[in-house]
């Protein structure tokens, strides 16, 4: 199991993504380290399938990017950014973070709409 899959099994036992998850900085470079593999590139694929993070003095918090899908719909939506070619899939990440709360909402809106989620 890769790193990036073990983050996400590890968040997703912690309540992810209903919750923000935070887990030990520090810990994490390490057993990046040790795996030989590197974290700011597995935080950059995390957030390429919905999964946002800050990093703080001693932690990673994580939280969905997209707060208001839940469960199953979030899987879905993680599915299909998976599948998107990276440059399409940065420009609706900008365009998305460039809307105000009242845009997104009726952007969910229009999807559950169309039958999306």
């Amino acid at each position: 199991m890769s790193l990036k899959e073990k983050i996400i099994k590890n968040l997703e036992m912690n309540g992810f993504p209903q919750k923000k998850v935070s887990l030990p900085l520090e810990k994490m470079y390490e057993v990046a380290d040790n795996s030989g593999e590197n974290l700011n590139t597995i935080l950059e694929e995390l957030e390429g399938t919905g999964i946002s993070h800050t990093k703080s003095e001693d932690k990673i918090i994580f939280e969905s990017a997209l707060p208001n899908l839940k469960g199953d719909t979030f899987k879905k939506a993680q599915e299909m950014m998976g599948n998107m070619d990276p440059a399409e899939l940065q420009k609706i990440q900008e365009q998305i973070a460039n809307m105000s709360e009242e845009e997104k909402e009726k952007l969910m809106e229009q999807a559950k709409a169309m039958g999306l989620f």
